[in-house]
């Protein structure tokens, strides 16, 4: 998959991408607080349902390969990244491309 997540750790940018390689991601809880969980790489929309419930991803920058270049875009201040959570970890959910809620 062409697709990356991003999110910051202290100076340096910890990459997701869809082989997972034993990150943490942060996964907004009700209580405003993060809770950092596995990172499982990506899930299609349909399948998502069926496999865990909705989270909402702390990421700051998504990246997309383009010819032979990523190129980033910063998600914006108070924006997540929907994703899927399961006793195992988080997923992505895509569809085409990640949604920001």
């Amino acid at each position: 998959m062409s697709l990356t997540l991003a999110w910051r750790l202290n100076y340096r940018l910890v990459e997701l991408t869809g082989t997972p390689g034993g990150e943490s991601v942060g996964v907004l809880l009700r209580s405003g607080e993060y809770q950092y969980v596995r990172w499982l790489g990506f899930i299609e929309r349909d399948k998502a349902a069926y496999i865990g419930k909705p989270v909402k991803i702390r990421i700051d920058r998504i990246g997309r390969l383009q010819s032979v270049s990523k190129v980033w875009q910063d998600v914006p201040a108070g924006k997540h990244v929907q994703g899927c959570l399961t006793e195992r970890g988080v997923l992505a959910v895509i569809e085409g491309s990640v949604r920001l809620i």
